[in-house]
């Protein structure tokens, strides 16, 4: 049975080697004369048309390898988005296939990643957020400039009524404008693949120096719902980051390196984006622990949902993987489990969901991602000192989740049961508040703890989620609850006064406890008496 990757490997030779009609690296070779002699073609016009493009890939490894333009673009007639160009079959789209000719273990590790995945947020609520509330339903401008170009669209081509492609005035097929241009990280692209390595390698230098910079992350990973670039900076790791030289000097960061960048070995000034999520490192023993491209082998806790959950990572027998959580009443799953593999996949020009029963082979643990980041760790710090960090952070995710998460998930749900909270809920001033609190304060809460930065975890984080939780979302609950009918009202005043007596929330009813109230008027009063 071969993986995706391999598959996509078989195609990438085929469209790698059109022009010569062959799918096996022995009858061709990356420096054969025919496509080098096209290579140079490329060069020649485009310095004229294109000259800055140009020179990017002149300073990149692609050139000191002899991989040209027409390396990476050649393809065949059999491609859809395929056209005659000066007297070559070239496409402009590049895809993970065609990469993976050469980085086979990168596309495979990526192709099986969280990041491939960002794609599919064209099913879910975020999208709908954009593409109906904020834009113009033809146009979906909001979607377009926003969320796509960070999660990536279905890359689609112009047709015509008749479902013939659209060629503009040079014969290429004329892009659907809404799809592309786009270097999202889950593009889903025509051929099948998803990803964009672009998204992270920038063209046309594709340097590996450029993805190890935190402002390469920065892109997609800023803001009020995913704030991490900002996280980074205030946080000590990123102070230190901020602080190092650049260079190889002794206490640099070596950040230009060609090649293998190992934590311990090319620099141990402070850790980048790259350096825990992806990058190699030296072990106890020495030896080089390989980096990764799948972004989700050193995390154990999921930040992004409504409630945190701990990750377990199966693969099933046709080699997809899938996470599944072991927390809140989800056993750890097990090899010979058969389990519901969700996916979304393109057929034609849409994305269709598909659901099927699969059989697990291989489970890789919460516990065992966490050992693969605390390797990281372990380069700089103690094994006590990085444990304990764990425990500052598990207890913080945990507050977070059964303090709010877990009851206002209980409440939204009880909401939706009564037919108060209908379809996405933001037709309602409830709807918004409740996002707000799990998707914009609780990441940043539980992300500014998984990065290390106060800030965040508590003024942008837990204070403005405990602020609206209980000055907003419950009195809009019991609003809206009453409206619907006195029984209805007096159901939601109980369920909430029974949430209020529980010992966490004892505050609110009572104020706080009234001896440590007045000691500290009395410390402000001295504080700021002058």
């Amino acid at each position: 049975m071969k993986s995706s990757a391999k598959l996509l490997t078989a195609f990438a030779v085929f469209s790698f080697y059109g022009l010569l009609n062959s799918a096996t690296t022995e009858s061709v070779k990356v420096r054969h004369s025919d496509v080098q002699n096209k290579n140079e073609k490329c060069i020649t016009c485009h310095l004229k048309e294109n000259r800055s493009l140009v020179h990017q890939w002149e300073s990149s490894a692609h050139k000191a390898s002899d991989v040209g333009c027409y390396s990476c673009h050649a393809s065949t007639k059999e491609d859809p988005l395929a056209y005659e160009h000066e007297g070559a079959i070239i496409r402009t789209i590049i895809t993970p296939n065609d990469c993976s000719f050469c980085h086979e273990r990168q596309t495979e590790e990526m192709t099986h990643s969280h990041h491939a995945t960002a794609g599919h947020i064209m099913a879910s609520l975020d999208n709908m957020l954009a593409e109906d509330i904020a834009s113009f339903p033809d146009t979906k401008a909001d979607a377009v400039n926003g969320c796509w170009q960070c999660h990536g669209t279905l890359v689609k081509a112009e047709k015509s009524d008749s479902g013939k492609l659209i060629y503009n005035e040079a014969g290429a097929p004329k892009m659907d404008w809404t799809t592309w241009p786009n270097s999202g990280i889950g593009r889903i692209n025509h051929d099948g693949s998803i990803g964009s390595c672009n998204a992270c390698h920038s063209k046309h230098t594709f340097a590996s120096s450029t993805a190890r910079q935190p402002d390469n992350c920065g892109k997609c990973h800023l803001g009020p719902d995913h704030p991490q670039k900002e996280i980074y900076e205030e946080s000590k790791h990123g102070i230190a980051f901020k602080a190092a030289p650049r260079g190889d000097e002794v206490g640099g960061m070596n950040i230009l390196k060609q090649g293998a960048w190992v934590l311990g070995k090319d620099y141990s000034a402070a850790p980048t984006c790259a350096t825990c999520h992806m990058g190699a490192y030296r072990d106890a023993s020495g030896s080089v622990v390989k980096g990764t491209h799948n972004v989700g082998d050193r995390i154990s806790w999921t930040l992004r949902p409504e409630i945190s959950k701990k990750l377990n990572r199966v693969t099933f027998e046709d080699n997809t993987t899938m996470d599944i959580a072991s927390d809140h009443g989800g056993a750890t799953p097990k090899v010979g489990d058969m389990e519901t593999y969700q996916n979304y996949v393109r057929q034609g020009d849409k994305l269709v969901k598909t659901v099927e029963k699969k059989k697990i082979v291989s489970v890789i643990t919460w516990e065992d991602r966490r050992e693969n980041m605390m390797g990281v760790c372990k380069n700089c710090h103690s094994t006590s000192q990085t444990e304990n960090f764990y425990k500052q952070y598990d207890q913080l995710v945990d507050t977070y989740n059964r303090k709010f998460a877990i009851p206002g998930m209980a409440i939204v749900k009880e909401l939706k049961a009564d037919k108060i909270w209908q379809n996405s809920g933001f037709n309602k001033a409830i709807g918004y508040v409740w996002f707000e609190i799990w998707h914009h304060e609780g990441r940043r809460a539980r992300m500014g703890a998984a990065m290390q930065a106060p800030d965040y975890t508590h003024w942008h984080g837990m204070y403005e989620v405990s602020y609206h939780f209980y000055n907003k979302f419950l009195p809009e609950v019991q609003k809206l609850a009453d409206k619907v009918s006195p029984e209805i009202g007096a159901k939601y005043k109980k369920m909430i006064n029974d949430l209020i007596a529980k010992p966490e929330h004892q505050w609110f009813k009572t104020g706080g406890n009234a001896e440590k109230m007045k000691a500290i008027e009395e410390e402000n009063k001295l504080r700021y008496k002058n």
